[in-house]
């Protein structure tokens, strides 16, 4: 028997916009306005209401419903499915917004998409019975991990007996929503070990036999302490045959795949609690006086803020650069998606510990006007990096595309990468999930691409750096070429990872750049320049004081920006392209 889908999509809508309708770049603007300001009393988030749940480790019910009211899951559903999921990037910059007014929020309600991004893979009727939750607004969590067992998926011990019924027996902790969740999203083995043990196997709390479903506590976390981070145990829980996610022992290429679309997504998380700490020191920077000046006026503190919010910048173009590639290149996703999902939490790691100094005691305390929103937001990014794999993980997969990356490809075609990038591009539809694949063929190409991007920038002032990280790439991938095959990866390989995923993000800032709308004005040299100068000083390429000057130029036009209610942004233009 099969879950009645929700109601047509057609039936709803979402403020001004037609549910019909795949949601579009109109949508995010029109989700970040119903979010309101946290200053302002009244508003669905609150920085007051943020900090006290958070300290209590509450769950942001309030918020999550208000969030369910306006919509947002309609986001996280194909249009095939009666949603309004089109380009990848609209959730992403949606859930940005959320983070950057509360992670925790973010969290609870996003957790949906990578509970359900299996099902719109495997395709078939189970898709239409995952949708038909998803669109009511009931949560579905992803229960991949067991206690015990890490990051090893295949060492999964939960069983599923498939048969006119499937019989789950096992625990799944800690996992997202556990609780709360009307529905999981479960790996089990169904057969003997291999490549085709393990199945992926949909249980809906609300049709099976409650007696036979155990939660476990909620877990104490560091970051996101108001979320349902629980376990779930299955006793021998029984479904409907029909509800296996994709065919019998197809559950872990279904995992992985899903994995290479969710890592991009759960980015948005972490550019959303950057986006908060920028804006958190640039007021603390206009109005902490020194020595008879603002923090603003004193050249070490605008090098300083200035170096954070160019790791910002860097983030932000590789998350958005995941996006397109989801859409552009999806054969190149397996690399992608851990070059994506490794750099931008490390980033934006990296950006708070070079802000909380900066910030001073209001990144340890709370009662004090943005304190206790600052340290909020950086325990909750730790937390990013540990989601939908953790950076050791990424780095594994980078270091197992080693021979890939290396391998020789036709040359790359500079005016589609730009062209991709572009943000009036034709509206994208769904992903097409078949052009996924566990391993790519040639890396990506986004690093062969660098040499010519950076040719294109011609004479500009960020070209000569770029030059030279141009050169540090090619001797990066000629180096993955004859790096040792090892089952246990030297420090000396995940070195080499790192530099590689930070030559990507070089490659990323500058089409990005090459695309934009503003692309050759001030600002957008100022941004480039200072983006790629932080990316020398991490590669070693020059040292830090090489790259104060553009750090403290971008502060300033950070400073001019929230004069006027702006935030420095390579994305600038986004939301108003069509």
């Amino acid at each position: 028997m099969s879950a009645q889908p929700a109601a047509p999509a057609s039936a709803r809508t979402i403020g001004s916009v037609d549910a019909a309708d795949a949601l579009g770049r109109a949508s995010v603007a029109e989700f970040e306005a119903f979010l309101g300001r946290t200053d302002q009393p009244g508003s669905v988030i609150t920085h007051d209401r943020s900090v006290e749940l958070d300290e209590a480790s509450a769950f942001p019910g309030e918020a999550v419903d208000a969030v369910d009211g306006w919509g947002l899951q309609r986001a996280y559903v194909p249009e095939a499915h009666g949603g309004g999921l089109g380009d990848v990037l609209v959730p992403m910059m949606m859930i940005r917004h959320l983070a950057s007014r509360d992670l925790t929020v973010a969290v609870a309600h996003g957790k949906t998409f990578l509970g359900a991004v299996g099902a719109w893979i495997a395709g078939g009727p189970i898709a239409a019975d995952m949708a038909g939750i998803v669109l009511a607004g009931d949560p579905v969590s992803w229960g991949l991990t067991e206690q015990g067992r890490g990051s090893d998926l295949s060492n999964t011990a939960t069983m599923a007996v498939v048969g006119d019924t499937i019989r789950v027996s096992g625990t799944k902790w800690p996992i997202n929503n556990a609780t709360r969740g009307r529905a999981m999203t479960v790996l089990a083995r169904t057969g003997d070990a291999g490549p085709r043990a393990l199945s992926l196997v949909l249980v809906d709390k609300q049709r099976v036999d409650q007696g036979t479903l155990a939660p476990r506590a909620k877990v104490a976390t560091h970051g996101i302490r108001g979320a349902d981070i629980s376990g779930l145990e299955l006793r021998g829980t029984r479904v409907e045959g029909d509800r296996l996610v994709g065919a019998p022992g197809h559950g872990l290429e279904i995992v992985l795949k899903s994995l290479q679309l969710t890592r991009p997504l759960t980015t948005a998380l972490s550019l959303g609690a950057a986006d908060h700490a920028i804006a958190i020191a640039t007021g603390f920077a206009s109005e902490r006086r020194l020595f008879g000046r603002t923090l603003a006026d004193l050249p070490t503190a605008r090098a300083t803020l200035g170096t954070a919010i160019a790791d910002s910048l860097l983030a932000e173009a590789v998350m958005y650069a995941g996006a397109r590639a989801a859409h552009r290149t999806p054969e190149e996703m397996s690399l992608v998606s851990a070059l994506v999902k490794f750099l931008v939490p490390d980033t934006v790691d990296l950006m708070f510990r070079d802000l909380t100094p900066f910030v001073g005691a209001r990144s340890q305390l709370i009662g004090i006007a943005g304190a206790g929103a600052f340290q909020k937001a950086a325990r909750d990014n730790r937390v990013v990096g540990i989601f939908d794999g953790n950076s050791v993980v990424n780095l594994n997969m980078i270091i197992n595309e080693f021979p890939s990356i290396a391998r020789e490809a036709d040359p790359v075609d500079l005016g589609r990468v730009v062209a991709d990038f572009a943000f009036d591009g034709p509206a994208d539809g769904w992903v097409e999930t078949a052009g996924l694949r566990l391993v790519t063929k040639r890396g990506t190409r986004m690093l062969r691409a660098l040499p010519g991007l950076v040719d294109l920038l011609g004479g500009r002032p960020a070209a000569a750096v770029a030059r030279r990280i141009a050169s540090e790439s090619e001797l990066a991938v000629l180096a993955a070429g004859t790096a040792p095959r090892e089952s246990a990866p030297s420090a000396a390989s995940f070195d080499l990872a790192e530099r590689i995923a930070l030559c990507f993000g070089a490659a990323c800032a500058v089409a990005t750049e090459l695309a934009s709308p503003e692309r050759g004005s001030a600002p957008s040299e100022v941004r480039l320049a200072a983006v790629l100068d932080r990316i020398a000083v991490r590669l070693g390429l020059q040292p830090s004081t090489a790259a104060a000057s553009t750090a403290a130029t971008l502060a300033e036009l950070a400073f001019e920006e929230a004069g006027r209610g702006r935030a420095v942004s390579v994305l600038d233009g986004w939301a108003d392209a069509s």
